[in-house]
């Protein structure tokens, strides 16, 4: 009993920690917006929109990076996984089954959205559309392709698995999936965020080197944002990118079901994994703190 407890503790203290995180990005973002309408009236100057995105994206990452930092900073890294070279096969497999989960999630995600539009009335708006629209592509590749997977990655994977991963892999890699996908701020993202997450949570807790899922998580960013962009107007391209991108879903379905009786779950010293987990990872004061205000995100990013 005093074990649940004192887990209870360190996962609210997570949820304490993305809570600052995602209160400094909203404030920041909110005060950013401000200053530059301010700006934009008063004729001071006009920062291109690429630039502004740019240090405004940064920006976040930086000041929520920093709350979260200072909130979790004290917490033990006791179990970080063991650094290691990856096979070619949990490399080869992983990658067709994160394909997998990105396309299954974006599809759950737009259903989701065409549901919701629909009861409102209105034409669905993708916001990751809305932010690339207009952007050069070096700046979407800037943005998308170099500084999200690599500041996301620290953020959501080594700071949160290198902390929690005492309570076992499982627990470890569905807290950082789950907090990931929240994160994103919408519905759209939400769904294939959280099931790469659990992809790249798998992959860290094995090799303990960031630079693959960083390199994945660059790959699938390149192929959603980048590359979907620049075949859009060619109808042969996209037959050529659709028929690559659902083929290799397959392949990740059957590879999934293939080598799922290979995984490997370091069960930890402090387990939680198990009936009652849920209870442990996620009805604390931190989480459920996290959990409203990703909902009143969620309902802005929707009505805005």
């Amino acid at each position: 009993m005093e074990e649940t407890r004192a887990a209870k503790k360190v996962f609210g203290r997570i949820g304490i920690g993305y809570t600052g995180f995602l209160s400094a990005s909203i404030v920041l973002q909110i005060a950013l917006k401000v200053m530059i309408h301010v700006f934009d009236q008063a004729g001071i100057f006009n920062l291109p929109r690429g630039w502004y995105l740019f240090a405004a994206s940064l920006a976040n990452y930086a000041a929520g990076g920093l709350v979260l930092f200072l909130i979790i900073k004290n917490m033990p890294v006791t179990h970080k996984p063991v650094s290691r070279s990856a096979g070619k096969k949990l490399l080869i497999c992983s990658f067709f089954i994160c394909i997998s989960a990105l396309i299954a999630g974006n599809l759950l995600g737009r259903l989701l959205m065409t549901v919701i539009s629909a009861l409102e009335g209105k034409p669905m708006i993708n916001p990751v559309e809305e932010v690339l629209k207009g952007l050069n592509t070096g700046t979407i590749f800037a943005i998308m392709v170099v500084m999200a997977p690599v500041c996301e990655e620290f953020l959501f994977r080594r700071l949160l698995i290198d902390r929690i991963r005492r309570y076992g892999d499982k627990a470890a890699i569905l807290v950082s999936a789950v907090i990931f996908g929240l994160c994103h701020g919408n519905f759209y993202q939400f769904f294939y965020a959280f099931g790469i997450g659990l992809v790249f949570g798998y992959i860290y807790t094995r090799t303990g080197r960031l630079r693959y899922t960083i390199l994945f998580h660059m790959i699938i960013n390149f192929l959603g944002s980048v590359a979907a962009i620049f075949i859009q107007n060619n109808l042969a391209f996209v037959v050529i990118y659709a028929l690559l991108l659902y083929g290799s879903m397959l392949a990740g379905i059957v590879l999934f079901f293939i080598t799922k009786g290979d995984w490997i779950f370091w069960q930890g010293d402090e387990a939680v994994w198990g009936r009652g987990a849920g209870k442990v990872l996620f009805l604390n004061v931190g989480m459920i703190l996290f959990f409203v205000l990703s909902a009143i995100s969620f309902v802005v990013a929707e009505f805005s």
